[in-house]
Parts: structure tokens; C-alpha cells; sequence
């Protein structure tokens, strides 16, 4: 099993990038056209960070557990 990640779940998270990422500047333009505040754009940061806890999976952050071959999978501190 390979560590990358699949082309269509690297599709599927960069299309969610992307969708973020525009949604917050959208927020970011209508709020600082609106109001002239340019605070607004931080709408863009505020999406991303949103965005992340949708789509991330911390599973596929950690290295899969390895197996030493003296020890049963169970018998962690054991001598």
C-alpha cells in the first residue's frame, strides 16, 4: 500500500481547496465592498480553516503500525 494518496482523493481535496478558498473571498469581497473594511478578507484564512475540518481525515496523517517480528501486535511494553 502506498503512502500518496489516490489522484481522485487528491482531486476531491483540491477541488475542496478551491471551493473554500473561493467562498472566502467572495465573503471577503461582498463584506469589504459593503463596508470598506478590508478586515473582511479574512473571511479567505477563516473558509480554509472550515473547509479543513470538513474534509481532513487524520488517519491519513499517521504511518500505519508496524509489527516487529518478536512481539505479538498486543505487547507493547512487555520485556
Amino acid at each position: 500500500m502506498s503512502a500518496s494518496p489516490s489522484p481522485r482523493s487528491l482531486r476531491n481535496r483540491l477541488a475542496w481547496f478551491f471551493v473554500c478558498l473561493s467562498a472566502g473571498a467572495a465573503a471577503g469581497m461582498a463584506g469589504a465592498w459593503f463596508t470598506g473594511n478590508p478586515s473582511w478578507y479574512l473571511a479567505i484564512p477563516a473558509a480554509l480553516a472550515l473547509g479543513w475540518l470538513r474534509v481532513a481525515n487524520p488517519e491519513e496523517c499517521t504511518p500505519p503500525p508496524t509489527r516487529r517480528a518478536d512481539r505479538a501486535p498486543d505487547d507493547d511494553g512487555a520485556p
